[in-house]
């Protein structure tokens, strides 16, 4: 019996596959709970925790966040579903909507550190992101980086 990896998609994948995919897929349920929701009902993903009260960050902040909100929707969630799909396919243009998604996650976590450290003392502004926020930002700009580097140096063993 020939062992095709065509038929066993999961079958031999790299430590790094795994990272890459399992990563991606909890960003799509938290993005979709925490973003997508809070262009739908902002008050229900305060509840859930997954957005800042309004009184603690003002009008002005909440249409910040829906703003990051809609984009997340609209561009960040297909594009990494998108990738996810690929990856598993095993289809070479899941590496660069992948690069892209790493790019994507440095990018919004480090915006969102600098927003919180440059918001402290403004007026309207009480907010002040606990140690779950800085390893949750943390995680997304370590993914990042190590994402755009794992495909630059390895990651035709993502598809293979």
């Amino acid at each position: 019996m020939d062992n095709d990896d065509t038929t066993t998609p999961f079958v031999k994948r790299p430590i790094g596959y795994w990272g890459v995919t399992v990563f991606m897929s909890l960003s799509v349920v938290l993005l979709v709970l925490g973003q997508s929701m809070a262009l739908l009902d902002y008050d229900f993903t305060v509840r859930l925790g997954m957005q800042e009260d309004i009184k603690k960050i003002g009008d002005f902040g909440v249409q910040i966040n829906r703003a990051f909100a809609a984009g997340d929707t609209l561009i960040y969630i297909p594009l990494t579903v998108a990738s996810i799909i690929g990856l598993c396919m095993k289809k070479k243009w899941a590496l660069l909507t992948s690069a892209a998604v790493m790019g994507i996650s440095t990018y919004w976590a480090t915006t969102a550190a600098f927003a919180f450290w440059f918001l402290d003392g403004v007026p309207g502004y009480s907010f002040v992101p606990g140690v779950d926020y800085w390893i949750f930002i943390s995680s997304y700009i370590v993914f990042g980086i190590w994402g755009i580097y794992y495909l630059i140096y390895r990651g035709v063993y993502l598809i293979k």
